[in-house]
């Protein structure tokens, strides 16, 4: 149940953005080891001047500064090397679909069995 939030700044090209956040799905996919139909991602904007890094504010993403912000928010359960592979395969297809390169900010967040609601049903840890 991987999700994906990506929060940023304007972006130079926006049409760029579906496809960046349909290649970082393929990505978390093949690294974090399920299937398509289990990973959701959204992008929100960032309005211009409302990130400021130390004490600047831009109006539009640079590409040396101010990286684009997502959080993966997946089960908990997952091994630390699964959860670095998805880690580094999000930021790299992320950094690439969006053109900022290796500028990309993701943190992860383990789900905790039980905490989650899907439909109706609660989410649970198998076994």
């Amino acid at each position: 149940m991987p999700l994906l939030q990506v929060r940023a700044l304007p972006q130079k090209n926006p049409i760029r953005i579906p496809q960046a956040l349909k290649k970082a799905c393929a990505a978390i996919v093949e690294a974090y080891g399920c299937t398509p139909g289990e990973v959701w991602a959204t992008y929100d904007e960032i309005r211009s001047g409302f990130y400021i890094e130390g004490q600047q504010a831009v109006a539009q993403q640079p590409a040396e500064t101010h990286p684009p912000l997502a959080e993966l928010l997946c089960f908990e359960g997952k091994p630390q090397d699964v959860i670095e592979k998805t880690l580094a395969a999000t930021a790299r297809a992320l950094g690439e679909g969006l053109g900022t390169g290796k500028n990309v900010f993701v943190t992860y967040r383990e789900v905790k069995s039980g905490q989650v609601i899907a439909g109706d049903i609660i989410v649970r840890k198998a076994g």
